[in-house]
């Protein structure tokens, strides 16, 4: 994802010459071809993130299109005041690419976990946020987004992730996109548990007979609330899934808007739980201890079901 994720930018710099990227010293074997084609406009500003947000402030105030590349705890967390103040305040044409969505990094612990990402960005006016599942969403995300001028945040997945989308979509922002129809349950899922949630709906439709409409939820913010409502209606309840806290993501912005229309459904919200992670080890063992795979996801539901 992320290596289609930067050549579809590269696409739009070499059309664009008032586009620039910049990094946090970051991106070795992946941005070289954007640092040799683009000497002027490509600036390793080094380990200062917050400096970095600054500097694509600026040059978005003066009228320039502006990418923005590090590891998500890095670019978001780290920086969140100048996202806040420079970038959303003002409502500027700032793409920050976060590298490492959930568990991707899970051999470095915790600290470069991202399970708050969509909680801390989901708050702030301006921002939109793109979560794409698979290769195909992430380059018509990158293209769509060519024409976009406001601030916006991608949540990139580092690995081969599995092919959701089999062709191309008329893509937008805001509307999610349905990848399969059933009758009991609908599932509503951002980023790359697609595969596993998937998964899921089969063993669930294998063992009990129940069957599942999944959609992928591409953008948290703003969410495809005429989608939600409509797909929520007749089901036995709406499952969210995310790798990400269940605080302040997906989960909770589903349940906003199940809670505002009183709908009279449960929604079960699948993610991790608000506690710090202290197990290290590959992104599909930890999807796997936290009940995150398909196992997992089918054994939650269930529960809550009974």
């Amino acid at each position: 994802m992320r290596n289609a994720i930067i050549d579809e930018v590269y696409g739009i710099m070499k059309k664009n010459k008032d586009s620039y990227f910049l990094t946090g010293d970051l991106g070795y074997n992946t941005l070289e071809k954007i640092e040799k084609d683009f000497p002027g406009r490509f600036i390793n500003v080094g380990i200062a993130e917050q400096n970095m947000i600054g500097i694509a402030s600026g040059l978005a105030l003066s009228g320039k299109k502006v990418f923005v590349y590090s590891i998500i705890p890095f670019l978001i967390m780290r920086c969140f005041e100048q996202i806040r103040n420079d970038v959303c305040y003002h409502d500027l044409d700032v793409t920050l690419l976060g590298s490492g969505s959930g568990l991707t990094y899970g051999i470095l612990g915790s600290t470069h976990f991202a399970l708050e990402d969509l909680a801390i960005l989901r708050s702030l006016p301006n921002m939109t946020i793109f979560s794409p599942a698979d290769e195909m969403d992430a380059k018509l995300g990158i293209k769509f987004s060519e024409n976009f001028h406001h601030p916006l945040y991608v949540r990139i997945g580092l690995r081969e992730e599995a092919k959701i989308h089999q062709h191309p979509y008329d893509f937008k922002f805001g509307k999610g996109v349905v990848i399969q129809k059933g009758k009991d349950l609908v599932f509503f899922v951002t980023g790359t548990l697609m595969e596993e949630a998937i998964k899921a709906s089969k063993i669930i439709e294998e063992e009990k007979g129940l069957t599942s409409t999944i959609i992928d939820i591409h953008t948290i913010k703003p969410l495809d609330k005429e989608l939600i409502l409509k797909e929520i209606q007749g089901k036995k309840a709406a499952i969210t899934v995310e790798e990400h806290g269940k605080i302040g993501g997906l989960g909770s912005a589903v349940s906003e808007i199940v809670s505002e229309f009183c709908l009279g459904i449960k929604v079960i919200r699948i993610g991790t739980d608000d506690k710090f992670i202290k197990t290290i080890g590959t992104r599909s063992f930890l999807r796997k201890y936290l009940q995150l795979d398909s196992q997992g996801i089918k054994k939650r539901i269930m529960d809550f079901l009974k």
